[in-house]
């Protein structure tokens, strides 16, 4: 027996290296693993084992060619050998070759009838050269051979849909595993996750080592918006089959869903080969990166992406959601991009809301208002947008909500009280959710996500209400969709002449377009940290994505200005310390000295708040500014300095302390940001008067008065409706006299 400990330098016989070799591969030192593989291949030249462990090792590692020419090399010795003709075939199939493809798994096929792992990659090449017949037989073919594979029945169930009842096939009696995982899945697609759920926990139980069972009950979770439940369910289904790409996707998925990109980024930072990676999952680490603060690698997978994505939806959400982040973006470039994206979406051949006719009695009746978003809870839409619609008149408008409605949450749970009724969407497509809200004869639907936080823009696409809105989540610039009829907003978030860079009409509201709805236990504004410190504390609790190295060039250029001062950034994302470690370099490399920062991460919310009291002037970030932290920091008495852009998102503090009176905060050139916040900091008897007086400045401010907020809101929805009742009155409706 060959003793592991063994060194390859003691070793002669071929089979003992090449056992060694093996070894050394799976622990990870390839190298000189492939390296002992080539010397048993020059002893043994008619031997085809090297030449094959050399081909899965270059594969493994990424270098697809590389992996090819060896197979080739094992092929050419043994060109009965299984393994090395579905490798081969397989790669063929990946480097868009199908003809190649079905010939060397064919010839495995032969060899082989009983290999189902390549009548399964078989039926896919067959399908990639338009041959949907022996696509299906092929794939049935492979679930007869292995009955206990819930991903051979997934995809042969997938492909039969896509290519429609015209071709008939056998389904394979699946074992009663499968006919169970088979069930769940179904029971996800039609929306019954608690079903879903118990059909497949059952299912995992008689498949114990069957990872796309666990894959599955994954999918549910994540569609249900949980998680942290999904998250230990994907981790063993890693453990049983390592290394898959498809369950490092979905892993790095649900970990960003729980604001973890620092973790996220790293599991999918596991997928090295980019050749292996969908366009899908390069997307998704795109949107992980930007999140951890590597905008750079973002945009060098969505380029890679965009080239090899056959969706081009897919690839426009992914490339627009990151744009407002990026240094130098203006309106009209957001406004084309955006409009790119709009007129890409899918539309029905007939609009899903049911054209109807008014009447003069329609006009001032009570208004059925729909609140399309996954979001409604303790999050920024909840903050800035709850108190609003809870002071709407009731006997006006009926609220009903469309998405996730989270029993845990305090604030769904005293918005529930304010709403007609909540209407679960999940696992609908969009034209089924269009469907539901047209069958709820739904007046005014108003987007609250827009592409991002599960959103559903698509389903405004299809026409779902008469009189269709965007406002608050994401809501960064247009959103292109020729559909959405209104953009809420006010005239500092868009001053006249902003109308170009919208598809929308601009509803500007008396004041400001959101209502701040501070939280019941906030923490009491302390004295200006200052006094005690003998320094300024400036500070940001922004999303790390904000942090471009523009805005770090500012930053450093107002540290420079103030030698004393210190700055405090907290996110989540410096919680995770891969994250946290790497930030002083970059910060550094722009001209901020590591020494004067402060990094803290995540903390429940009235600690978050609490810290602002170490703070004494924000910095906003540019140019994507700060919207509900910009309140949150007034709240505590900390005024921010903002940089006005020509953007949605680039004015949302302009808004917020425009509505509060601090027209001095607002600088629209980078030189007067750097002179104000400069300014501020020097006289600290007038920063601890504005201190002591913003809370109660902004109590009375119309930023956070709800009744005169929801009588605003309340005329302009109306409004809007009156104008959609003068442009579709029956026809002959007899005029009053």
């Amino acid at each position: 027996m060959l003793d592991a400990a063994s060194s390859p330098a003691e070793l002669t016989d071929p089979t003992a290296i090449l056992t060694q070799a093996i070894l050394l591969d799976q622990e990870g030192e390839a190298a000189t693993a492939r390296a002992l593989m080539r010397s048993v291949a020059a002893l043994r030249p008619d031997w085809d084992e090297p030449w094959l462990r050399i081909g899965q090792s270059l594969r493994r590692d990424g270098a697809p060619d590389e992996a090819i020419r060896a197979y080739d090399m094992a092929l050419a010795r043994n060109p009965a050998r299984v393994e090395a003709l579905l490798a081969r075939g397989t790669l063929a199939l990946g480097n868009q070759d199908p003809s190649g493809a079905v010939d060397l798994l064919c010839r495995a096929t032969t060899i082989d009838p009983n290999c189902h792992e390549a009548w399964h990659a078989l039926g896919y090449a067959y399908f990639a050269r338009q041959l949907p017949e022996a696509a299906l037989h092929a794939l049935a073919n492979a679930g007869r051979l292995a009955p206990d594979c819930f991903r051979y029945a997934c995809d042969l169930t997938e492909l039969a849909e896509q290519i429609g009842p015209s071709v008939a096939v056998t389904v394979p009696d699946w074992s009663d595993g499968v006919g169970l995982a088979l069930a769940g899945r179904a029971a996800r697609r039609r929306g019954d996750l608690d079903e879903a759920v118990d059909t497949l926990e059952a299912a995992s139980a008689l498949l114990p080592d069957e990872p796309w069972v666990l894959k599955e009950l994954a999918d549910v979770y994540l569609s249900a918006l949980r998680p942290e439940a999904a998250e230990p369910v994907l981790r063993e289904a890693l453990r049983r089959e390592p290394g898959n790409l498809t369950l490092l996707n979905d892993l790095g998925v649900c970990l960003g869903r729980q604001y973890r990109f620092g973790e996220a980024e790293a599991v999918l930072n596991r997928m090295r080969d980019t050749e292996q990676m969908s366009a899908v999952m390069l997307f998704n680490r795109a949107m992980m990166r930007a999140s951890a603060g590597d905008l750079a690698g973002s945009c060098a997978d969505i380029e890679i992406a965009k080239g090899r994505s056959t969706d081009v939806v897919a690839a426009l959400i992914a490339e627009c959601t990151l744009l407002p982040y990026r240094g130098g973006m203006t309106a009209a470039t957001l406004r084309d991009a955006m409009t790119l994206l709009g007129n890409a979406l899918p539309r029905p051949d007939r609009p899903a809301v049911h054209s109807r006719a008014v009447t003069q009695a329609d006009r001032d009746r009570t208004l059925r208002v729909g609140l399309l978003s996954n979001t409604l809870r303790q999050h920024p839409v909840g903050w800035l947008t709850f108190a609003g619609f809870q002071a709407l008149d009731p006997a006006d408008f009926a609220l009903h909500c469309f998405g996730k409605y989270d029993e845990n949450d305090r604030f769904a749970q005293d918005f529930a009280r304010h709403v007609a009724a909540w209407h679960s969407i999940a696992s609908r497509d969009d034209a089924a959710i269009a469907a539901l809200i047209a069958d709820q004869q739904i007046d005014i639907l108003i987007d609250l996500s827009g592409f991002c936080d599960g959103g559903r823009v698509a389903v405004l696409a299809q026409r779902a209400a008469p009189v269709q809105m965007k406002w608050v989540g994401s809501q960064a610039s247009t959103t292109g969709v020729a559909e959405i009829d209104w953009m809420i907003t006010d005239r500092w978030e868009t001053p006249p002449g902003f109308e170009t860079f919208y598809t929308e009409n601009l509803l500007r509201l008396a004041d400001g377009y959101v209502c701040y709805m501070p939280p019941a236990a906030a923490p009491e504004v302390s004295a200006l940290p200052a006094l005690a410190n003998a320094h300024i504390t400036f500070g940001c609790f922004n999303n790390l994505a904000k942090l471009t190295d523009d805005t770090l060039r500012l930053w450093a250029a107002v540290l420079d200005r103030v030698p004393n001062a210190r700055l405090t950034l907290r996110c989540p994302q410096f919680s995770e310390v891969n994250v946290r470690d790497r930030f002083p370099g970059r910060a550094q490399a722009l001209g901020i000295d590591p020494s004067r920062l402060t990094l803290e991460g995540r903390a429940p919310h009235r600690e978050f708040m609490a810290a602002y009291r170490g703070v004494d002037i924000a910095l906003d970030p540019y140019p994507y500014s700060g919207g509900l932290t910009t309140c949150e920091a007034m709240f505590m008495g900390v005024p921010v300095i903002t940089l006005a852009g020509d953007f949605f998102a680039a004015r949302h503090s302009v808004s917020h302390l425009s509505n509060v009176g601090l027209f001095d905060c607002i600088a629209t050139t980078p030189e007067t940001y750097i002179d104000r916040a400069v300014s501020l900091a020097a006289d600290l008897p007038a920063l601890a008067h504005l201190r002591a007086d913003l809370r109660r400045r902004m109590l009375a401010s119309p930023l956070c008065d709800a009744p005169r907020f929801g009588r605003s809101l309340g005329t302009a929805l109306r409004r809007v409706w009156h104008d959609h009742c003068d442009h579709h009155r029956v026809a002959h409706e007899p005029e009053r006299a």
